[in-house]
């Protein structure tokens, strides 16, 4: 079920990905499972599971957690713009993810944008514990970043 009133249920372009980022996403997944951090709409067609604390919708491959304390194993895991919220939380994702996934895809902004409600942490390259093993910076106003570990 799809509740529309959540603010994040409809997030409009650029904070929403757009259909060439899904593709993005896509390229860069290798064969196996897919955790999705979160539910973004774009993105749940790529994923066998969706993981968030509150979750917008409810179907069978939604699963109700914490990121950071996800223990099982996906090849990949891709999250979009929750890199953003704190260092913290950012690199506790990297962690998690590097224990637990064979790769890592994350659709970063390089800076708030005025339509952003809680993003407060912006990295970079320089920035990350373990160093992304793929970066590139799109037109628009994030970088993707894929780790392989």
């Amino acid at each position: 079920m799809i509740d529309k009133t959540y603010w994040a249920s409809d997030l409009p372009l650029p904070l929403s990905p757009s259909d060439d980022d899904a593709l993005e996403y896509k390229f860069h997944l290798k064969k196996g499972t897919t955790l999705l951090l979160g539910c973004t709409k774009k993105l749940i067609p790529l994923s066998d599971r969706q993981l968030d604390i509150e979750p917008w919708y409810e179907a069978d491959t939604v699963i109700v957690g914490d990121w950071v304390e996800n223990k099982h194993f996906y090849t990949n895991i891709m999250i979009d713009g929750g890199l953003c919220f704190t260092k913290e939380l950012c690199d506790s994702i990297i962690q998690m993810a590097s224990k637990n996934s064979k790769v890592l895809i994350a659709r970063v902004f390089d800076y708030k944008l005025d339509s952003m409600k809680i993003a407060d942490y912006f990295p970079n390259f320089a920035d990350f514990e373990i160093e992304p093993t793929y970066t590139f910076k799109t037109e628009k106003e994030y970088t993707f970043y894929i780790w392989e570990f």
